[in-house]
């Protein structure tokens, strides 16, 4: 069972250091626009370039995934037009006959 905690964050509010531990606080937007801190995660500063390296990483790797759906789906648009394309072109041919 998973007992993750779960929350939706917009922006990075603050990020500060002391005795060894970054706190970098995470916000989002109310419904009133005004801005409300969410979470905030201690981390220490030994962890800290791993753990954006990871991020990064992460970030790279889902755009990857996403440039590839998105290139896919336009092999398959092109292959869906070209197809039609082909098929007015034979229905003309056809009709001049």
């Amino acid at each position: 069972m998973d007992n993750t905690d779960n929350y939706f964050v917009e922006r990075v509010e603050n990020v500060s250091y002391a005795n060894g531990v970054f706190r970098v606080t995470f916000g989002a937007q109310e419904e009133d626009g005004e801005p409300n801190s969410v979470v905030r995660l201690m981390i220490p500063a030994n962890q800290l370039s791993p753990i954006l390296q990871g991020m990064a990483n992460a970030a790279k790797d889902i755009d990857k995934k996403v440039q590839a759906r998105i290139g896919a789906l336009a092999t398959d648009d092109d292959a869906a037009g070209s197809a039609k394309a082909a098929d007015k072109k034979k229905a003309a041919l056809e009709g001049k006959k």
